[in-house]
């Protein structure tokens, strides 16, 4: 079962935000996947605000993993195999992940969360 939220351009992601923190406590991680600009930079940019993340949030394409005060962001585009080479950064962090479908992982919960474009919208596919 999955629940879907709908956004139109440039729209707080608020409701969706609110949604995952209320999960947040039972998950380890945040998987998501979709296509180059279908959202997903822009959801962790609000979840690190919701968090109370302090340090800027921006793709993390060119080095793989940025780790931040409150969360492990990871951009595994280009990454095959597992994470074993970053779980030392995960310990009381949240971890988010983009490009998910890429990798392997030994996260035992886990929110995966598919995103894409429809009729202009940013859909958000929480996956329960």
């Amino acid at each position: 079962m999955s629940k879907v939220f709908t956004f139109k351009e440039n729209e707080p992601l608020t409701s969706l935000v609110k949604y995952i923190l209320s999960k947040i406590d039972s998950i380890e991680a945040i998987l998501l996947n979709g296509e180059l600009g279908a959202g997903k930079t822009t959801l962790v940019k609000q979840i690190a605000a919701a968090i109370g993340e302090k340090e800027k949030i921006i793709s993390p394409t060119f080095n793989n993993i940025l780790i931040h005060d409150k969360l492990v962001h990871i951009d595994a585009y280009k990454l095959r195999g597992n994470l074993f080479p970053y779980e030392d950064y995960f310990e009381n962090k949240l971890v988010i992940i983009e490009w998910a479908k890429n990798i392997t992982h030994n996260f035992k919960s886990i929110l995966i969360i598919n995103v894409y474009l429809k009729n202009n919208k940013h859909v958000f596919e929480v996956e329960n």
